[in-house]
């Protein structure tokens, strides 16, 4: 006990007052505090520089390196709840009425994986050169093979409605972005 434990010199629990610092017994002692910066010298002023000829300017970077997969209202947003503990990972754009309607790549990538799930249904994942992957799930048609290289709004599947579906007709696109193999709201990314 700590009242026990030589160190703490307590002779019972009444001897403990408020803010006495006490050795717990098995406790890991904190790490000792990191030594204080050493002071760097400052280097030496830069000379004025000459004056040169004036640059082009720098194109603006792009809004987004993502586009939309399916032109639709969204009907559900990333990070609502699905039940308990369980939260939406992507976001669905609605495609009632428009079965087989291209489902285009959000970017430019591989296709590393054509499925069929139970939730999904019919869908593709494909990862792009910066190591992002996106989901596009419920296609009624897959039109992509394993392997195969896309380039950013070209088709992937058709509309559909495959896997767990909620809905009148149920036609909707369900899109992931993963970074990091982590789902992300995709909203931010898209233009």
């Amino acid at each position: 006990t700590i009242v026990g434990f030589a160190p703490n010199g307590l002779a019972s629990a009444d001897s403990i007052i408020e803010g006495t610092r006490l050795v717990l017994p098995g406790a890991i002692p904190p790490p000792p505090p990191p030594p204080p910066p050493t002071p760097t010298p400052e280097p030496p002023a830069p000379e004025a520089p000459s004056p040169t000829p004036e640059a082009e300017p720098t194109p603006p970077a792009p809004a987004s390196v993502y586009t939309w997969p399916f032109q639709g209202p969204i009907t559900s947003y990333f990070g609502e709840p699905r039940g308990e503990g369980i939260y939406h990972q992507g976001i669905d754009i609605e495609g009632i009425g428009q079965e087989g309607a291209p489902v285009v790549a959000a970017a430019a990538g591989q296709v590393v994986l054509v499925d069929s799930h139970p939730a999904y249904g019919n869908y593709v994942i494909i990862r792009h050169s910066d190591g992002s992957e996106t989901l596009y799930a419920h296609l009624c048609e897959i039109w992509v093979d394993y392997g195969q290289f896309v380039d950013q709004g070209e088709a992937v599947g058709g509309m559909g409605h495959t896997g767990y579906v909620i809905g009148t007709d149920g036609n909707h696109l369900h899109f992931e972005l993963r970074i990091g193999g982590v789902p992300v709201d995709p909203l931010p990314y898209l233009p």
